[in-house]
């Protein structure tokens, strides 16, 4: 695996935890994140008490997490509780209406799902995390 330049001269590979409802979008998900050697998929989610349960035990630099989840309440709802932990979320959406209040909720970035969005994931994902 390859990894990110921490600037103290060592490299790791940043981790990440997907949440999203749908079973497709998790795996094109995957195999996207997978698919840069200084990325890795360290777990999975599809509610919200799932997703605070992988997020604690697996530790992730990142959490990229749908906001209708089945609800924008939802989503939303956890990135705030994530975000108050100091989680890092890139929230990600369908709708590009939900923008400004996924990053009033605390989301470090938003990117539309398809498009654009899915092409800035990996760039997203190496500029932002603890």
């Amino acid at each position: 695996m390859g990894a990110i330049d921490d600037y103290s001269g060592q490299t790791r590979t940043r981790s990440v935890v997907i949440v999203d409802d749908d079973t497709r979008v998790r795996s094109a998900l995957r195999t996207l994140i997978d698919g840069s050697p200084e990325l890795a998929v360290v777990g999975e989610a599809t509610t919200p008490a799932e997703a605070l349960e992988v997020v604690a035990t697996a530790d992730p630099d990142v959490v990229v997490l749908d906001m209708l989840l089945p609800q924008a309440s939802d989503g939303l709802g956890l990135t705030r509780t994530l975000s108050s932990e100091g989680r890092v979320v890139v929230a990600i959406s369908m709708l590009a209406s939900l923008h400004q209040e996924a990053l009033a909720a605390g989301a470090k970035e938003f990117l539309e799902k398809g498009g654009d969005g899915m092409t800035k994931l990996h760039e997203t994902l190496r500029s932002v995390g603890r």
